[in-house]
């Protein structure tokens, strides 16, 4: 009894590696979109010389991505994606004497490891996916001159590198059976050690299944 039972649940082993088998595809995704970042920081953070601009305001700046998915079923997928985020020219407030300044954000990139779910089948995929990852602060030290004539010179942070996590859903629109279009929203939270950073991203890519 106890081997017909071993040999029923090798059957079923080896029945669901070849169905897992069959189903494995792999996908390449190119895409670029923006990212609204929102509005971050705090005037209770004010620190003459140490953080003159404690807030940072709402700001879009355009990202470029790559992303390596591989498919574990037909609607159950692993996802390996990198994007590269764009500086944004903003403008920042002193709060103690309303001085202003205009300056760049820093560039950033991040690596995730996402969970994506396909609702259906077909020529049109709606998905949901979720993951997290690491997001690496590009920074450089910057010298700029104030509205009042102020020279003004941000350093570095003194930590680069944050985790992150990010949740959102798309579609895949498939122009044959392994190429098509691919349309993405995404909320990103950054935890970063003095502010976490908010954003919303929306995405669009074009794919290549093998």
């Amino acid at each position: 009894m106890k081997k017909r039972l071993q040999f029923t649940l090798f059957i079923l082993f080896i029945g669901l590696c070849f169905g897992f088998a069959e189903a494995q595809e792999f996908q390449i995704t190119f895409s670029g979109g923006v990212n609204h970042v929102f509005e971050y920081g705090s005037e209770n953070d004010y620190e003459l010389g140490k953080n003159d601009f404690p807030v940072t305001p709402a700001h879009t700046p355009l990202n470029f991505g790559a992303a390596f998915a591989y498919y574990l079923t037909d609607k159950i997928a692993i996802k390996l994606d990198g994007k590269y985020i764009s500086a944004s020219k903003i403008t920042v407030t002193d709060p103690s004497d309303n001085d202003t300044a205009k300056i760049n954000t820093s560039k950033h990139f991040s690596i995730t490891l996402n969970f994506i779910y396909h609702f259906s089948g077909g020529r049109l995929r709606p998905y949901f996916v979720l993951g997290g990852g690491i997001d690496k602060l590009l920074a450089k030290e910057e010298n700029y001159i104030s509205e009042y004539g102020y020279e003004i010179t941000f350093l570095v942070p003194e930590k680069t590198v944050d985790p992150m996590g990010q949740v959102g859903g798309g579609v895949y629109f498939f122009l044959s059976s392994s190429i098509g279009a691919e349309f993405d929203v995404r909320y990103v939270l950054i935890f970063s050690k003095q502010d976490n950073v908010s954003s919303l991203g929306a995405y669009l890519g074009i794919f290549i299944r093998f």
